[in-house]
């Protein structure tokens, strides 16, 4: 329940910073000509990427965007939303503090599909005209706030419920399959389970020469490709969407994300275990 409070709670706070960051003019216009986004939600998504969304959903409701702007706005704040989530859990501390340069290798492939979804963001809104997005902020009173919130929570919850259920059923993936030692095989399959625990496994051996420096990539990669794919994924992106936007939007965010995520992750994780079976590195 108190992550059904914490949503609320952060919801209303982005709420209520957006009505006083789109009632002001030329915060971040340069990085907003650069990235094509109105610059307050920009501005917005750096406390809170859920509350630029809710802004950007009721855009979406009256007409003033389409389904091209939410698609664009979603993919060219990817690397920043990441980045900030994984700094706000510690995910960076512990790969660099852990692997040291090899942490900081793996973040890299972590990232790639942010920077992809940058890439693609920037390439498919060229030309893109924005409503003036600062006349949202009239329409933000305290009522509207809070029913807004109570809205997203009340979704997330339900979103929450279902997840639970697949967490008692304690459904798992077997990884003896991978060509990689046990030692790397143990990693990959905490990895599977927490990633960042994955990283503090990986440290002792990787450290004490018993695995290379590509069976640690390896092993981490595909076990995050696991993890994202039955656990984190359907959490963050389904439930980070469908809470939000209208099913069909929300459906076709989340195909897009998650097309651009595998595409650019499944060949790098491939490149490693074979880097790793074949003792390159």
């Amino acid at each position: 329940m108190w992550r059904v409070a914490s949503v609320f709670v952060w919801v209303v706070v982005g709420l209520v910073a957006a009505r006083v960051l789109l009632s002001r003019q030329g915060l971040f216009m340069g990085l907003s000509r650069r990235l094509g986004i109105p610059a307050s939600l920009f501005l917005l998504s750096l406390g809170e990427a859920r509350a630029a969304h809710v802004v950007l959903a009721e855009h979406l409701k009256t007409g003033a965007v389409g389904f091209r702007h939410v698609l664009k706005f979603s993919f060219v704040t990817w690397p920043l939303r990441v980045v900030l989530l994984h700094l706000r859990l510690g995910v960076v501390q512990v790969a660099v503090g852990s692997l040291g340069v090899l942490g900081l290798v793996y973040l890299g492939v972590v990232y790639i599909p942010s920077v992809v979804g940058l890439a693609l963001g920037l390439w498919l809104g060229r030309g893109l005209r924005w409503p003036e997005v600062e006349a949202a902020a009239r329409g933000l009173s305290a009522p509207s706030v809070l029913r807004t919130a109570l809205s997203v929570a009340w979704r997330y919850a339900v979103f929450e419920a279902a997840f639970l259920v697949l967490d008692l059923l304690g459904l798992r993936v077997e990884l003896g399959w991978l060509p990689l030692s046990p030692e790397a095989l143990a990693v990959a399959s905490i990895a599977a389970v927490r990633p960042t625990l994955g990283i503090m496994a990986a440290a002792p051996p990787y450290w004490g020469g018993r695995i290379s420096g590509a069976e640690v990539l390896a092993a981490l990669v595909v076990g995050r490709l696991v993890f994202m794919a039955l656990q984190e994924f359907p959490r963050s992106a389904v439930q980070f969407y469908g809470t939000i936007y209208p099913p069909r939007v929300a459906a076709r965010l989340v195909a897009y994300t998650a097309a651009v995520l595998f595409a650019a992750t499944l060949p790098v994780a491939a490149l490693l275990l074979w880097l790793a079976t074949a003792k390159i590195i």
